[in-house]
């Protein structure tokens, strides 16, 4: 149950750091992640996103753990420093293909 709840806070932090936030008409950071990132990566984080609620789709602890590091910290991978939107798009697209098959149903 607790990796079920893991996946659904990770899910949320991403819509939070896609949602853009505006007080005084200043856009304000929700998360620790660069503008440039976002906007780079906005479609393949919605691809975890989506992955992440969706049950039936098998992921480890491990790449649970990674994909937090990313997200919170950036530089979990050598390839990826935290600001680069390239790099990051690489890392992020690495995670999302660790992401298990759908599962069938019986």
């Amino acid at each position: 149950m607790e990796a079920i709840a893991h996946r659904y806070q990770l899910a949320k932090f991403i819509d939070v750091a896609l949602a853009p936030r505006t007080w005084r008409g200043r856009t304000l950071a929700a998360v620790p992640i660069p503008g440039a990132v976002l906007a780079r990566c906005a479609e393949t984080m919605r691809g975890i996103a989506d992955a992440l609620r969706d049950e039936r789709r098998a992921v480890d602890a491990a790449t649970l753990s990674e994909l937090e590091h990313v997200l919170t910290r950036g530089a979990s991978s050598p390839l990826y420093d935290g600001g680069h939107p390239i790099r990051a798009l690489h890392t992020l697209t690495a995670i999302e293909s660790r992401f298990g098959d759908l599962r069938t149903r019986v």
